[in-house]
Formats: structure tokens, C-alpha cells, sequence
């Protein structure tokens, strides 16, 4: 995983309102509703070897064949992992499209990578198909407060990023998705902060305030 450039892209795509966009994602998040994303032809999410869980409610679980499944640990059935296939596709993923599209599961609908622009980090370095749509994202602003709100959440992803080894081991962040939803959750602790002066008491702050965002799920 790697901070953004802040170099230019040749190319640009409408990444939409930020301020209308962080706050689709932040009630994504806490389970109000999934992600509308101007996907265009990028097909990278269904592309890029995600192993997609798939939850009680979906009914994807009664379509995706039992080979392609495997239960996930610490959660109880019927909570499962659709796995990719060895070329990393999706294994719904057929002539280039998805083939449960109006029955995909939720993971399916709330995954927006426009989470990764908004907190400037790439995917990880296996995702070159999300990176270059990542890089081509950009947002407009609607006032002073959204442009504060972006950077608060950069500054957050580049702290937790930095700082992942000191968050307690049931709190670790060590891949981008986990740090870019993080900072989501927690940026309203960055807003115009200009020094931490105490970083441990700060990851204390940042995990206080994570959970008290899941609390209002």
C-alpha cells in the first residue's frame, strides 16, 4: 500500500460531491443503504482476487455453488467467503459482466473504491486495475468544510497507516481497505489538528471513536 501522488493524472472521472459522498459512505457504512458508484467499464472490483463475504440476508448464498465457498472464522453460519477464482476473478464474473448482478451481495454493493481516493492510498499493490481508477477519481467541493473533511481523512489514513503496528492487536489495520474505512469512521478527530502530542493516548482517541460510530449502527 502506498500514499497517492499528488501528480496529476492525464486522465480525470467525476468522482462526484465529496460532502454528499462522505456522507453516503459514512451511512453505508453503518448498514443504511450500499454505494451508487459511476463505475463506468471498470470491472476491477470483480477482478482483483476480493474474497466476498456474503451475510444471512443475501441471496447469493443460495445461488453460489458450494465449491466456491468457505466459512469465515468467528462467525456463525451461514456468514461465508466467496472465493476468487485463480485468475482472480470473481466466480460470478462471466463474459465480463456480473452474472448475479441484481442479487449481488451486500459486501458487493457497499464496496466503493472511491473510499481509497478519499483517504490517498492505493488498493495494495496486487489491485493495478482499482489503482488506476483510484488515481483517477476526483471529487468536487461544495465549501471550505468539505475540502477540511478530505484532508482530515488523509491525514487520519496516514496516521493509522504509519501507527499500525501500535494499535492493540484486536484493532489491527493492516491492510488498505480496514485503514481507508477507519478513516472514515474516525476523521472528525483530524479536523484542523495540527500536532499529536501523545500518540498512544491518540490511538486510544481513534479506537474510542471507531467504536462509538459502530454503536450507532
Amino acid at each position: 500500500m502506498h500514499q497517492l501522488s499528488s501528480t496529476s493524472s492525464a486522465t480525470h472521472i467525476n468522482a462526484g460531491s465529496f460532502g454528499l459522498w462522505l456522507k453516503q459512505a459514512r451511512d453505508a457504512l453503518r448498514g443504511n443503504g450500499g454505494m451508487d458508484v459511476p463505475c463506468g467499464e471498470c470491472v476491477g472490483c470483480c477482478t482483483s482476487s476480493y474474497s466476498i463475504l456474503l451475510r444471512p440476508h443475501d441471496t447469493a448464498l443460495d445461488i453460489v455453488p458450494v465449491q466456491f465457498l468457505s466459512g469465515v472464522r468467528g462467525m456463525a453460519y451461514p456468514h461465508a467467503k466467496m472465493n476468487p477464482l485463480e485468475n482472480g476473478h470473481c466466480p460470478m464474473f462471466k463474459a465480463g459482466c456480473c452474472s448475479i448482478y441484481s442479487m449481488r451481495p451486500q459486501t458487493c454493493l457497499d464496496y466503493d473504491c472511491r473510499i481509497f481516493a478519499a483517504a490517498g492510498i492505493d488498493a495494495g499493490e496486487t489491485r493495478p486495475i482499482i489503482n488506476k481508477r483510484i488515481n483517477e477519481w476526483q471529487f468536487d467541493y461544495a465549501s471550505a468544510e468539505d475540502r477540511d473533511a478530505h484532508e482530515a481523512i488523509k491525514a487520519a489514513a496516514a496516521f493509522i497507516t504509519k501507527h499500525t503496528k501500535s494499535f492493540p492487536t484486536e484493532h489491527a489495520f493492516t491492510n488498505p481497505s480496514a485503514i481507508a474505512v477507519l478513516s472514515i469512521k474516525v476523521y472528525e478527530l483530524f479536523v484542523g489538528l495540527v500536532h499529536i502530542q501523545d500518540e498512544v493516548s491518540f490511538i486510544t482517541r481513534i479506537i474510542e471513536a471507531s467504536r462509538k460510530f459502530d454503536a450507532m449502527f
